[in-house]
């Protein structure tokens, strides 16, 4: 996916997330319960700069973190965004303060 100068990117300005974890979050909107590599193979990304991006994420509070453990012994750990009507809510807040301060700016 190209970053440009459309809705996901708009969006990625507000919460301060990269092209890469904007990314992340609709491949997990639209696929929820992946791990990193199944993340990483569907973008075509390595899993470590997957793993960043989803610590951020979670970090911001957009994606969730849940483990499921495996038949045969161990664990791993899936991931799920955050509930997409959240994610526009916070998105519209951050910008309405943008276009406040416009507004009032003195230049």
């Amino acid at each position: 996916m190209k970053c440009d100068r459309n809705l996901k990117c708009i969006l990625k300005c507000a919460f301060g997330i990269s092209c890469l974890e904007m990314e992340v979050y609709f491949t997990l909107l639209k696929n929820p319960g992946l791990d990193v590599s199944m993340i990483a193979e569907k973008l075509g990304k390595d899993n470590s700069s997957v793993y960043k991006a989803l610590k951020n994420l979670m970090d911001r509070g957009l994606v969730k973190r849940e483990y499921r453990i495996l038949r045969g012994g161990g664990y791993k750990y899936v991931y799920k965004a955050a509930d997409f009507d959240k994610f526009k809510g916070v998105a519209v807040r951050m910008l309405g303060r943008w276009l406040d301060d416009i507004k009032n700016s003195k230049i």
